[in-house]
């Protein structure tokens, strides 16, 4: 007989506990010391810490160019201006990401125009991007979701077929990699988030990488002061930015980019006991809890981190997937459902809202316009069905032994579940 849950009254599987993060050591205070103790706690050009992260982190994923900010959403801004997004211009995205993702089209400008996932996968549909392009849009958003590279061939191909500028959010995807080159490095312009949950962290903090010229350029103008646009301003229609720029001022602070530097160096280390664990865990539950799928990666591709994605193939209508989550965390496995749906929140169903913030019609005629609940289906599929799961950035394979057999617990005592289910019990 299967032992009692512990939603139910039973005894909790998981009695280790998780790591902390972020993983911070000697390298990362002694770094923030020396910046504290130089006084230079504002970086209004490009100084030595500035500076030194950005040639790291151009150094590692081998471009030419590399850009901080203040936030990995000022850092979308950047790079969606510096593709063209402006007032009257759309930018297609996919519904499951971050809501500062989907800001940062309108904070550039542009109007966004949301985009049904391929059925399967986490990711933004070619077949939508053809479909819901026009003559006002000017760049898609692929965002590598929970780490999972997205299938960027098809993409880029038909982004380049309509003249579509790619920029790639890798807010969950730093060292991901597809078909061997790193996600970041196949759009016009990648974009990486280093808040404290992030695989590098800064605190607060944001990094593009381009290997364009141009690009780097105006990516600085919304936010970045005019000490540096003055210096690094060169292209003659760029020039006359650089007294002012945007002014959003988007700048990292020197002890964020003093943090991130030496995460950096960490990277590495932290993804391969991310994929130890994940390994241990997926390896168990693949063999013994059948209505668990996982997304498979495409050959020569490597995953990020920030939680690992799985999808819920049990008959929902016996249990639901969130009654599952909530059996699962009772056992102390930390698994949750993803993010909300967000073009159904009121910021983006109330125009009056809406206008309150960003303009709904340019006039060009481009115009926000609110999307019916079922709008998108296999969205809608994907936000019922997912699961994540939360992988330890240090190796904690005892750990993953007892979430494994938590989750193999809870999938024993379905039957209870259903019982509980049917009863109306609060899920």
């Amino acid at each position: 007989m299967a032992e009692k849950l512990a939603l139910l009254g039973g005894p909790k599987t998981v009695t280790l506990t998780m790591p902390p993060y972020p993983v911070i050591g000697a390298e990362e205070m002694c770094a923030v010391t020396r910046v504290v103790m130089s006084g230079e706690l504002s970086d209004c050009g490009r100084g030595e810490v500035v500076a030194r992260m950005e040639d790291d982190f151009a150094k590692y994923f081998g471009t030419k160019y590399a850009l901080s900010f203040g936030s990995g959403t000022a850092t979308v801004h950047g790079a969606l201006f510096a593709v063209g997004v402006g007032p009257g211009t759309e930018v297609l995205t996919a519904n499951n990401t971050w809501m500062s993702a989907i800001a940062a089209i309108m904070h550039a400008g542009g109007t966004p125009v949301f985009c049904d996932i391929k059925p399967g996968t986490f990711h933004i549909d070619p077949a939508e991007i053809r479909r819901k392009s026009g003559p006002h849009t000017k760049a898609v958003i692929v965002t590598h979701l929970w780490g999972i590279p997205a299938d960027m061939d098809p993409i880029l191909k038909v982004a380049r077929k309509l003249r579509l500028a790619v920029v790639e959010d890798c807010s969950h995807a730093h060292g991901a990699r597809y078909k061997g080159k790193f996600v970041g490095t196949l759009g016009e312009v990648g974009c990486f988030s280093l808040q404290a949950s992030k695989a590098i962290v800064a605190g607060e903090g944001g990094i593009l990488v381009t290997n364009n010229q141009r690009y780097y350029q105006r990516a600085m103008i919304p936010g970045h002061h005019d000490a540096r646009l003055s210096l690094e301003l060169t292209l003659d229609d760029l020039k006359p930015f650089a007294n002012t720029g945007g002014y959003w001022k988007y700048r990292i602070p020197p002890v964020a980019a003093a943090i991130a530097t030496q995460q950096l160096q960490r990277l590495d280390t932290l993804n391969a006991a991310r994929q130890a664990n994940f390994d241990r865990l997926q390896g168990q539950l693949s063999k013994s809890v059948p209505f668990i799928a996982w997304p498979k990666l495409q050959p020569k591709s490597a995953r990020g981190w920030y939680g690992t994605p799985a999808w819920y193939e049990y008959d929902h209508r016996k249990v639901s997937r969130d009654l599952f989550m909530e059996a699962c965390r009772a056992e102390g496995v930390n698994l949750w459902g993803g993010y909300q749906n967000w073009f159904q929140v009121p910021l983006l169903q109330d125009l009056k809202l809406y206008s309150q913030l960003w303009p709904v019609k340019y006039a060009n005629g481009v115009e926000y316009k609110p999307l019916p609940p079922d709008a998108l289906p296999h969205d809608a599929e994907y936000l019922r069905k997912v699961l994540v799961f939360d992988i330890p950035a240090v190796e904690s394979l005892a750990l993953m032994d007892q979430a494994a057999a938590a989750v193999e617990k809870v999938a024993a005592n379905m039957s209870a579940l259903a019982r509980r289910q049917r009863s109306g019990r609060k899920n």
